[in-house]
């Protein structure tokens, strides 16, 4: 087991929730103009920010699963198994980028980014789904946090790579109007949301998400989970990932075509270690799986991909 100095946030999340807080995540999210009312622009939250409450709206255990986003979860659930690989029709593509958090991952205590979440997005085939971003701290972590589109209401879902009854999908949320009146805010011009993954409890690997209240300036309780991590991966990331039909037409995914037009952003990405806050950088991180997206390999022709500042800000955008 790794000693290390309790960071300030932790000591007062500690005072909070009554755990032994030695770290945690923190991840904001930003999107194209959607449907919904453009929240304020605001600063993003610190670490020091208080914790009260629980989320408004969030739905736990099988209530987290609905009908229509039943097969979205068992497409990450296939994608995501390390036990076996996953059937993927020949009509359909499976791709990821973004940066790649170290396998020595195991120091980190903390991350914070900001994401791209799109109110106003629907994608044209039921079967697709846009895991964009999602973002899982480490190896080790109990929680992935997944911003989900499909052809429905978009929504945040916190995975649980630590389950033992086989509910994948341990709390979601829509995002919608309601949502982004208190958690939303605008980053780069796109309606964002913030949310932190920490580890509360080390002895029992016990990871709680937040979603940062911007009308009450404080953290509230999304979803805990604790035990082993499952993932069969020795690192974290912060991707965009896709699972879609190729149009035969065109030979792009369709998914691309439903993305013309707009940008997936996840920037100011930062790590916490015992020694202090750093941005993500060659150093520590990496892009991944190769330093941008070929277009060929991807099937979408109009996409561009870049490291604006690596490995701390990456867009993925499609003309």
């Amino acid at each position: 087991m790794h000693t290390f100095t309790m960071p300030g946030r932790a000591r007062r999340l500690l005072r909070a929730t009554a755990a032994a807080t030695v770290g945690g995540l923190m991840l904001v999210a930003a999107s194209t103009t959607g449907a919904a009312a453009r929240p304020v622009p605001q600063s993003p939250p610190g670490p020091s920010a208080p914790v009260r409450g629980t989320v408004q709206g969030r739905v736990l255990g099988a209530r987290a699963v609905t009908a229509r986003n039943r097969a979205a979860v068992e497409r990450f659930r296939q994608l995501r198994s390390s036990t076996r690989t996953p059937r993927l029709a020949d009509s359909t593509h499976h791709e990821w980028w973004g940066t790649k958090v170290s396998a020595s991952s195991h120091a980190l205590t903390s991350v914070i980014a900001t994401q791209s979440v799109d109110t106003s997005l629907r994608l044209t085939n039921s079967d697709d789904v846009l895991y964009a971003p999602t973002l899982k701290p480490r190896d080790g972590a109990c929680i992935e946090m997944v911003t989900v589109h499909t052809n429905d209401q978009p929504q945040i879902w916190a995975w649980d790579w630590c389950t033992s009854t086989g509910q994948d999908v341990g709390a979601s949320v829509d995002v919608d109007s309601s949502f982004l009146k208190d958690y939303g805010t605008t980053v780069n011009g796109r309606s964002a949301y913030t949310v932190e993954v920490a580890l509360t409890d080390a002895a029992s690997n016990t990871w709680t998400a937040y979603l940062y209240d911007y009308a009450t300036k404080a953290w509230q309780t999304f979803f805990t989970s604790g035990g082993t991590d499952q993932a069969g991966v020795d690192y974290g990331w912060d991707m965009f990932e896709f699972y879609s039909a190729v149009d035969r037409s065109t030979g792009n995914v369709q998914v691309c075509d439903d993305l013309s037009g707009r940008t997936v952003e996840s920037s100011s990405l930062q790590v916490q270690t015992s020694a202090g806050w750093s941005p993500a950088d060659p150093g520590n991180s990496s892009a991944f799986p190769s330093d941008s997206m070929d277009p060929s390999t991807y099937l979408c022709s109009g996409v561009t991909s870049s490291m604006v500042t690596p490995n701390s800000d990456w867009q993925v955008s499609v003309s």
